[in-house]
């Protein structure tokens, strides 16, 4: 018995110290990259970027998912290769170590009118697919309401398995809770401890857009729900 007890506590061990080391090939930030813009604004691109911080080659996949959007704009994503067509959602590019490219996603107005979208990227490594990323882009116009708040908002903690905390969060009046198919499972209104419950939903990613009291997107933030 003793003899198992110290061959499983001693797995266990290698494990959280494995755990404890891994380290990610690659960064991308900012992470989440906003971009406000004028409704008269035809190309409004959400800056980002890829940075390989390994001594290898890397190949990434990224895969485009459109979580909101308003009618009429398109999305397109650059990466450290080309610039794709809107209608591209997923490609593969290499990445020298301990190099740099860009990572952006543009939105496009061609009727010059108010809208925002939400765009998530879902980055894999393809030598180690364990070894993914994922990249939230937002995307609103001003419209003559004044300016859209600061995207300050911090959100706590993440991962999480009841419940979220949101700090810097004065001028969120509401958010939409979307399941990474688009879908909206659920909706908050501000609430005086800034605590909101998720326990309820299945474990998973979603995305959180706060809104002020406009009804405006101003920042989406990546949940991760255990």
């Amino acid at each position: 018995m003793k003899i198992k007890l110290f061959t499983l506590l001693f797995a266990l061990g290698l494990f959280q110290n494995a755990s404890a080391q891994f380290q990610s090939a690659y960064h991308v930030h900012p992470n989440p990259s906003d971009t406000i813009t004028t409704m008269d604004t035809y190309d409004s691109p959400a800056h980002g970027e890829i940075e390989n911080v390994s001594d290898d080659t890397i190949k990434v996949t990224w895969v485009r998912s459109i979580i909101s959007i308003t009618p009429g704009i398109e999305t397109a994503v650059c990466d450290p290769v080309t610039c794709w067509f809107s209608g591209v959602g997923s490609k593969t590019f290499a990445l020298a170590p301990d190099s740099a490219g860009q990572l952006t996603v543009h939105f496009y107005n061609p009727t010059g009118q108010a809208a925002s979208g939400i765009v998530h990227l879902k980055l894999t490594n393809l030598g180690n697919p364990a070894d993914t990323l994922t990249a939230v882009y937002t995307f609103s116009t001003l419209t003559g309401t004044g300016d859209l708040p600061e995207a300050n908002v911090k959100l706590f903690p993440n991962p999480t398995t009841d419940f979220f905390t949101l700090e810097s969060a004065e001028e969120v009046a509401s958010m939409r809770l979307f399941a990474l198919d688009g879908r909206v499972v659920a909706r908050f209104e501000r609430a005086a401890n800034n605590t909101y419950q998720i326990g309820h939903l299945p474990a998973g990613n979603y995305v959180l857009s706060f809104e002020d009291k406009n009804g405006q997107l101003f920042q989406a933030v990546e949940i991760h729900k255990r």
